[in-house]
């Protein structure tokens, strides 16, 4: 009885002291940082950080900025020690757990990324979820604090545009974690992210302050060879591109409203009055095709002592606008428009490929790591020299599209009922 009074006493004495938490970080000595900036200048990193405003001020905001972020900018020999060189400036320790976007000047990217990186992966407040873009064209300094969206913080902000570039698979999203595995593997070469900082389009009579001139565009993607950026992909390319790597869950592609037989096929548009005018009704449109699920499968083959590419694609989609006069409720018209949409992406596919292929020399969608997988001993005699193999070696790709809805509506908007 006594020991067990003596147990109570005791933990009763140590509860207060390891109640509280070790290590503990105070909001009020932390600059919560959302976004990173990190440029090369005079063989220094140069780190520019979005720091949240915990009480913003509409007063005491900057006018080049958000109102609730300030931005904090030191240099240093590495990452790490521009980190730490901004409490030489700023009255708060940079704490990164909360960084969304990393976004690597062009020049930088130039250099090669990988030798700096080491930060980003071994420091515990780095989160391998992050993710990693490129500033392109400028510096990344230059595309800091420009927000065009409804949400203030840019590391947010861009964190939700990458989130959502799904929806058109113009863009690509990569993370920390999935840059180095795609770097470490020797069969395939890295893709990034861009973040464009573009002059927005006004009407001439409208006066706009400083901050409303500019918005960041997220179309499009970096090309690497290792760990150097050596070009780009536009939009469609973009989407090419993952298309091959069966990374599209939701698109829209849009192509010319299909030409058919006139009498059989096509709805005659009405012109005022009701008259119809038939020398009109093959004039192009546009069908625009909402994929709801993709499917890609890619094999490499050695053939006649060639090594040969092959990537077939299986979509299926439903016509979310059709602008032309054509009857979608007929077979032969859903065929056509299946084909259609099937060149359409073979097209950017293609597109996509002799891009990489012929103009930069790099395996960016993972043919070479097919390869070492399906021919093992060969791989070890040419692993060194892939890049220049694939450059070389022919392709094939295949696309089949199906239909199965064409919306609330087969005819076109433009046909009269009754005519």
């Amino acid at each position: 009885m006594k020991k067990n009074l003596a147990l109570l006493i005791l933990s009763i004495f140590w509860i207060p002291i390891f109640s509280g938490c070790w290590g503990a970080n105070e909001l009020d000595t932390l600059g919560i940082v959302t976004a990173t900036g990190l440029d090369i200048e005079n063989d220094e990193i140069v780190a520019t950080f979005e720091v949240i405003k915990l009480n913003p001020s509409s007063k005491s905001s900057s006018p080049s900025g958000p109102e609730n972020a300030k931005y904090i900018q030191a240099r240093g020999k590495t990452i790490f020690e521009a980190a730490r060189n901004a409490s030489l400036k700023f009255d708060r320790r940079i704490y990164l757990s909360h960084d969304q976007v990393y976004v690597f000047g062009e020049e930088f990217a130039k250099k090669g990324l990988t030798d700096y990186m080491d930060f980003l992966q071994r420091d515990h407040e780095c989160r391998e979820t992050a993710y990693l873009l490129v500033s392109k064209g400028s510096k990344a300094y230059e595309v800091m604090g420009i927000s065009s969206g409804a949400e203030d913080l840019q590391g947010i902000y861009i964190g939700d545009m990458m989130k959502n570039s799904e929806n058109t698979s113009k863009a690509i999203a990569v993370n920390i974690s999935e840059y180095f595995r795609n770097y470490y593997d020797a069969g395939i070469q890295p893709v990034l992210g861009i973040v464009e900082k573009k002059e927005k389009k006004h009407e001439k009579d409208m006066e706009l302050k400083n901050k409303d001139k500019y918005e960041i565009s997220v179309e499009g993607s970096a090309m690497f060879n290792r760990e150097k950026l050596v070009g780009y992909l536009n939009g469609e390319e973009t989407r090419g591109y993952n298309f091959v790597r069966d990374k599209v869950d939701n698109a829209t592609i849009e192509f010319s409203t299909v030409s058919l037989d006139i009498d059989s096929i096509s709805v005659p548009t009405p012109k005022a009055g009701g008259t119809i005018d038939n020398k009109d009704s093959q004039i192009k449109e546009y069908t625009v095709v909402e994929i709801i699920k993709s499917k890609t499968k890619n094999e490499v083959e050695i053939q006649d002592g060639k090594i040969v590419l092959k990537t077939n694609v299986k979509i299926r989609g439903t016509i979310g606008e059709e602008l032309g006069n054509i009857d979608t409720s007929q077979e032969k018209v859903a065929d056509a428009i299946e084909e259609a949409c099937s060149k359409e992406i073979k097209r950017q596919i293609e597109k996509a490929i002799l891009k990489a292929q012929k103009e930069y020399k790099v395996d960016i969608f993972g043919y070479g790591t097919l390869f070492h997988i399906k021919y093992p001993k060969e791989w070890e005699k040419i692993k060194d020299n892939w890049n220049d193999m694939f450059s070389e070696a022919e392709f094939k790709v295949d696309v089949n599209t199906e239909i199965i809805r064409t919306g609330l509506v087969n005819t076109p908007s433009n046909k009269v009922k009754g005519e």
